[in-house]
């Protein structure tokens, strides 16, 4: 019997953990696992905190989008806007035990501080759902139109969720008790991922095309103040004990790791490219933040303010979660073994500071309608060429499973472009010069392009 033990435990180390061909990871010591969700993989990667590297990865359906693990760190919920699902994974077999149908197009998760409740942003449904861990049955739902991201309470009785709907975007309060709607904080910028203090008595959020984290007061559900980061921050999760708050600021790439007592930048830490999501350890001591753009989580020491190590994950990592445990070692950078992904190929070019991820120019002169694509993170064709104050129509169509948006403000255009859908919109060349069109989501990840006059060159347009 001991024989036949020790020969499967060398067959489970040979296969590094992972029984092949099923997504099963097996239990990795004591060490808490981080969950990483590759969005353009449709996976889960299983990290080992302890040594910081993949143990394998958990097949889901299509668009892994939310994801969050249980305060037991037992279960972890994952969200897949192309499937309408919601996956359950048992952490003890690291295997989906459960499906869960939610409606179409689920965004974000969120999981109340006791672990009772799972709130779903139903983007597609246009409401916010309730899951029992418990019994992983829907329990409830409030109408919410486009709701992307929420939090929750620690007892899950209240939500907050953010509302995209164009022409009346707000974050929406929630009573999952009465299952109603209580409060709106009306918004003139579309919201994007936000969280709620431990004491519950802030949510901080962010809104496309604002350079700063929007501060909100719970007891009088308004906008407190805001701290000003970097470029295009998307979410600022806060430690446990409330004391900070780790900002990941898409634009330069960077943490930026806030004092919630005086609303400031403490500091900022250089990560990966186009990072989308971060969650610190239960001691608060070491931050995990993913880079979508360069593919890969870097691993931050919040004392020292250094990158201890850089994980190589898969495709397109969005969100995190980690079990709770102790906190990975702080050790000196300089000891900190890295894997960083293969630099990305794409041409990007920039012009009066702005970047262009450049998918080339078309010359529409002769042309009446023109198809635009959308994409993450680009427009193709970027620069289009046209004649004096010739009218051309566009018929934009987004190929990502990511909102997108196409914003000409010169010409009073801010259409938002569903995940794989399609607008229409009719512009105007100028008299001489040049146009800027972007994304007011991801312009500052080089989602930009330009209306080119005649013979003009792409220039420094905004």
């Amino acid at each position: 019997m001991l024989k036949r033990v020790a020969i499967m435990l060398s067959v489970v180390a040979l296969l590094g953990g992972c029984a092949v061909g099923t997504g099963s990871v097996s239990a990795a010591g004591a060490a808490p696992k981080a969950y990483v969700g590759l969005f353009k993989d449709d996976a889960v990667a299983v990290v080992d905190t302890a040594q910081n590297k993949v143990l394998g990865t958990i097949a889901v359906p299509k668009g892994p989008h939310g994801l969050v693990v249980t305060p037991d760190g037992r279960k972890v919920y994952v969200s897949s806007d192309g499937a309408s699902t919601v996956s359950v994974i048992d952490t003890a077999t690291d295997r989906v035990v459960a499906t869960i149908d939610v409606g179409a197009n689920p965004h974000g998760l969120a999981v109340s501080g006791d672990g009772s409740r799972v709130l779903v942003s139903g983007w597609g449904s246009n409401r916010a759902l309730v899951i029992d861990t418990v019994t992983d049955r829907v329990i409830g739902e409030v109408p919410v139109a486009q709701p992307h991201n929420g939090t929750l309470s620690r007892d899950g009785r209240t939500g907050w969720v953010a509302s995209q709907q164009q022409g009346a975007t707000a974050l929406v309060r929630l009573d999952l008790t009465a299952w109603k709607e209580v409060a709106r904080v009306p918004l003139d910028k579309t919201p994007r991922g936000l969280e709620l203090s431990p004491d519950g008595r802030r949510v901080l959020f962010t809104l496309a095309g604002v350079n700063a984290i929007q501060v909100l007061d719970t007891a009088t559900n308004r906008i407190a103040t805001q701290i000003p980061v970097g470029a295009s921050p998307h979410y600022a999760p806060f430690t446990p004990d409330g004391r900070s708050a780790l900002a990941v600021v898409q634009g330069p790439g960077e943490l930026a790791i806030l004092d919630t007592a005086s609303n400031t930048v403490a500091g900022t830490v250089a990560v990966g490219k186009a990072p989308h999501w971060s969650m610190s350890s239960s001691d608060g001591r070491t931050a995990y933040v993913t880079n979508e753009g360069s593919n890969d989580v870097s691993v931050v020491d919040l004392t020292r303010r250094t990158v201890m190590s850089t994980i190589a994950v898969g495709n397109a990592p969005r969100k995190i979660a980690v079990q709770p445990g102790a906190g990975a070692a702080a050790m000196p950078a300089a000891q900190a073994q890295t894997a960083a992904a293969p630099p990305g190929k794409s041409k990007s070019i920039t012009l009066g500071g702005v970047a262009y991820a450049d998918h080339g120019t078309k010359d529409a002169r002769n042309l009446s309608k023109l198809e635009l694509e959308a994409d993450d993170y680009y427009f193709s064709p970027t620069f289009l060429r046209g004649r004096p104050g010739q009218t051309l129509t566009l018929l934009v169509e987004n190929e990502a499973r990511t909102l997108h948006n196409i914003s000409i403000p010169a010409l009073g255009i801010d259409k938002d472009i569903p995940p794989k859908g399609k607008v229409q919109v009719d512009v105007t060349f100028p008299a001489s010069g040049t146009l800027a069109l972007s994304c007011k989501f991801h312009g500052p990840l080089g989602m930009n392009g330009q209306l080119l006059t005649g013979d003009a060159g792409a220039t420094g347009a905004r």
